[in-house]
């Protein structure tokens, strides 16, 4: 049996929710259907934030974002800023608090309380959910839109692709929206993975497995730097990891040469560094030399160094020349490691890649080349860092489409 509505929501994540309940409060007359592949809807929302929901960030400008659409993300910053959303979700029910960071999150600390909040606001008379329906075709026939699922057909005047990314396919990720949008006649840049581990070579990365550092981490590319994050970097056992170099993670393509270059000590400089060092020598000039670093850093961290600075570890550390201290200060600010890729989209928090920025009009996200088509959030050539942007933006596009209609 054919069903027909206004408006058919495709994707019952995060941004599908909002833009859901915020339609159904704005124009009670219209007809809505969520049509969504899992279950229940808002599954992905759950582990975000480690399972706390990091919803916006007090701080959120243009410059968070990454991508095609990054020039128009000023215009939909504006409208919702964080201020704003947090209000939008204030009259929804959701009562808030921010970290030090600016990190926003519900008060009870449970991802579950956003769902909630979203679900019941989305669930008015004007709104039916059709749930474990995954969508295999969308077509336009004249003005109305066909979607197939693997369940049942729906037809509606207008659709809303809500269908996230790529990444987590554990709790839903996948490509499928976007081969739908390349068939209603949209260019998709090429999904990849974002904020994830970058996957490095170094004959040492296996001795400093789960350890974890402060410092400044740079991407490195013919010798320029691309970007620069401070925070903890952490080593596994094929790659550097940790919310710093998720977000250098955003700047790496494919057949490219990079380096991520570690300052473990960017506080000091070289001299400042080589007189710590110095100093260390004469405090322990009777042990073995790798304790030059003793009081400074991690056992293995400091063996790591020596072994790159080729400082014999049969000297005492009285031993240890003028130049190879000098060595070991430039090493510390300067501790490389080759990138040989991203890990996979399991490992990913989001998508780089989308529908082209110029093809939305970011006033309404309705499509430039399909009338009554809109899109919003993940499903666009859009991504941020880390810190509560990303979903910022799903639930910003979603509110702009709900005015939008």
């Amino acid at each position: 049996m054919n069903k027909h509505f206004d408006i058919a929501v495709i994707g019952g994540g995060a941004g599908g929710l909002f833009f859901t309940a915020q339609a159904a409060n704005m124009h009670k007359n219209l007809k809505i259907a969520v049509i969504e592949k899992n279950q229940r809807v808002g599954k992905k929302l759950l582990s975000t934030g480690n399972g706390r929901c990091n919803l916006t960030n007090l701080y959120v400008n243009e410059e968070n974002f990454h991508g095609s659409f990054k020039p128009y993300a000023g215009k939909i910053l504006t409208r919702c800023s964080a201020q704003k959303l947090l209000e939008l979700f204030g009259n929804m029910g959701l009562i808030t608090r921010a970290d030090d960071f600016g990190r926003v999150y519900p008060k009870s600390n449970q991802a579950s309380s956003v769902l909630d909040v979203l679900r019941y606001n989305a669930e008015k008379d004007n709104v039916t959910f059709f749930c474990e329906n995954k969508v295999l075709k969308v077509i336009k026939e004249k003005n109305i839109f066909r979607i197939t699922t693997d369940k049942e057909t729906f037809t509606s005047d207008k659709i809303l692709f809500a269908t996230g990314g790529a990444a987590a396919p554990k709790v839903g990720g996948d490509k499928s929206g976007y081969e739908l949008l390349k068939v209603l006649g949209h260019s998709v840049v090429n999904p990849s993975p974002a904020l994830c581990p970058v996957n490095v070579k170094s004959e040492y990365l296996k001795s400093l497995k789960g350890i974890r550092v402060q410092g400044t981490i740079s991407l490195m590319s013919d010798n320029k730097t691309i970007a620069s994050e401070d925070g903890e970097i952490q080593f596994t056992e094929n790659a550097l990891s940790g919310i710093c170099v998720f977000n250098l993670s955003q700047y790496i393509e494919k057949n490219k040469n990079y380096i991520l270059r570690i300052k473990l000590m960017p506080e000091s400089d070289f001299n400042q560094t080589t007189d710590i060092l110095s100093n260390n020598q004469k405090v322990f000039a009777n042990l073995d030399s790798e304790n030059i670093m003793t009081g400074i850093f991690h056992k293995r961290i400091a063996q790591s160094l020596m072994k790159s600075a080729k400082i014999s570890f049969d000297k005492k550390v009285k031993d240890i020349t003028e130049r190879e201290i000098k060595t070991l200060a430039k090493l510390i600010n300067s501790f490389d490691f080759t990138v040989s890729g991203l890990t996979d989209f399991n490992n990913a928090q989001v998508t780089k890649g989308g529908v082209k920025g110029d093809e939305i009009n970011p006033d309404t996200m309705e499509s430039k080349k399909t009338k009554g088509l809109y899109v919003i959030g993940e499903a666009l050539d859009c991504n941020g860092d880390c810190g509560g942007y990303n979903l910022h933006f799903a639930f910003a596009t979603g509110y702009t489409a709900a005015i939008g209609l």
